[in-house]
């Protein structure tokens, strides 16, 4: 008798309010509506269609498919909300006004309402069903958005609403997004410029800057996507993991892009030496650099390690190939020694596996070791048939370089090429240089810097390259080199 009884209540209920609920009038669509006052008016009732459905979201008694279907509308409301808004900006400021969003702190948390239990043990049920019912989902006080003429809030889905449900974590987790958002204005001048001023302003940011640009608005994206923005990555500002490089390249992947610049991230220190440690020069990065950027020309890799790492790329030939520039910077490689390990600068016979198909640096014509202190006479030897069309040759900070006949036979195959020549910080001699200004009559930039071995007896000979226009060499040889050139043409 007691069920029957509570479900002739509950029946009694719902009659009671089916009789005090307005009949509802269906919102028509945004196409039928032209004037700001009705679409100001529908706004509330889309803000308490969203705080209602999200109001049950919180209930233990719907199972997962149905909460996720609660989202997906309150996510056709959120769109809904905002196409509103938006026409009502462009009905009050104009139709070319462009809209910005901007995301905004929640300033009055939604409160859910829980099951209430009956505080008095001892009351009857007959007094239990004779007393008013709370329905908290009919009391809207709470849900009332006060409207404001200066400020137009609508719902925000950038931040993970917090959700006390007994939900599974997945949909939780699936749930990143928050429920304010505000729409402004674009009043600012820069939103006035014409897409060719802006893109010669954003020529001024770095990529990472590049990228934080592109998610303000429309506009922005747009002008950050261009390709000519796009032809230089530097991603040296910051280091970077293998696994966060690897993301980035697969994301942003560029046809346009023909100079990359990457710096690897240090993983520690060595236990012997106390030195840090360089990252690997994985098969997998070069993989990915390989297929995203497949019109590289200029490459630069600073602090990688071609070595150790059983992953690592342990030859030259897993680079991409049709580089112009190669720039190897503080760069660990393996280099022939009498253990019979490969020199990293010679070519196999057979293709290893995974490297570039069809390798060649012929086209080559910039190559730096500067600071790849590993670099030495045996591997330089390999130069001239990896890449016999080199203009410039950066060794700088390679001690390992020595005045040996070897050495200035490599640098003599270039002769009719090589135009900058960078030897700062090795071995060299007077007769190493003597051999190179007697042969290397085209350079036009050499470098002699803190080479111990070098002394002001080779002024006579830098007197006869015609062609050099900047010589980098102690005081004491540079000074009086000058003088003498000086001299000459008076």
């Amino acid at each position: 008798m007691s069920r029957n009884k509570e479900k002739q209540n509950n029946e009694l209920n719902r009659l009671y309010l089916s009789k005090l609920k307005r009949p509802k009038v269906k919102r028509p669509h945004l196409s039928q509506i032209h004037t700001v006052d009705e679409l100001r008016r529908w706004l509330p009732i889309i803000e308490r269609e969203i705080h209602m459905t999200l109001a049950q979201t919180t209930s233990v008694r719907y199972t997962d498919e149905k909460v996720e279907s609660m989202y997906k509308q309150i996510s056709e409301l959120q769109n809904e909300h905002k196409k509103f808004r938006r026409k009502i900006a462009q009905l009050e400021l104009g139709a070319n006004v462009n809209v910005l969003t901007k995301t905004i702190p929640v300033e009055k948390p939604i409160h859910f309402y829980t099951k209430k239990s009956i505080n008095n043990q001892h009351e009857t049920l007959d007094d239990f069903f004779n007393k008013k019912l709370d329905l908290p989902l009919l009391s809207m006080n709470d849900y009332k958005i006060e409207s404001s003429e200066k400020s137009l809030t609508v719902i925000n889905n950038d931040k993970p609403f917090t959700n006390n449900s007994l939900m599974s974590l997945h949909t939780r987790k699936k749930r990143k997004k928050e429920l304010r958002e505000e729409y402004i204005e674009q009043d600012g001048l820069i939103f006035q410029l014409p897409d060719e001023i802006l893109l010669h302003l954003f020529k001024y940011l770095s990529t990472e800057e590049i990228i934080l640009a592109a998610g303000v608005c429309n506009l922005f994206r747009r002008v950050a996507n261009d390709d000519k923005l796009w032809k230089i990555v530097d991603l040296t500002r910051k280091s970077y993991s293998n696994r966060v490089l690897v993301k980035f390249f697969r994301r942003f992947a560029r046809p346009c892009t023909e100079i990359l610049k990457i710096s690897g991230a240090p993983n520690g220190k060595k236990i012997k030496n106390n030195l840090v440690k360089l990252p690997p020069y994985t098969e997998q990065l070069s993989y990915f650099i390989r297929t995203s950027y497949p019109n590289l020309r200029y490459l630069h890799i600073s602090k990688y390690d071609f070595r150790d790492d059983p992953t690592a790329c342990k030859n030259i030939t897993y680079l991409p190939t049709n580089l112009q520039g190669l720039y190897l910077t503080k760069c660990e490689m393996l280099m022939t020694s009498i253990q019979g390990t490969s020199d990293f600068l010679k070519i196999p016979k057979a293709p290893l596996k995974g490297s570039t198909s069809n390798f060649s640096l012929e086209q080559l014509e910039i190559l730096s070791f500067e600071q790849s202190s590993c670099l030495g006479l045996v591997s330089v030897r390999y130069l001239p048939d990896l890449s016999p069309n080199l203009i410039e040759l950066n060794l700088n900070g390679c001690f390992r370089i020595t005045r040996t006949r070897t050495f200035t036979d490599t640098l003599l195959s270039f002769h009719k090429t090589l135009r900058r020549l960078y030897l700062k910080e090795t071995q060299v001699d007077d007769d190493t240089i003597h051999c190179i200004c007697r042969k290397l009559k085209f350079l036009t930039i050499l470098d002699i810097r803190l080479c111990k071995y070098v002394t002001k007896n080779i002024i006579e000979n830098l007197l006869t390259l015609k062609q050099l226009e900047q010589l980098f060499a102690d005081d004491i040889i540079k000074i009086e080199y000058e003088q003498r050139k000086l001299n000459e043409k008076l």
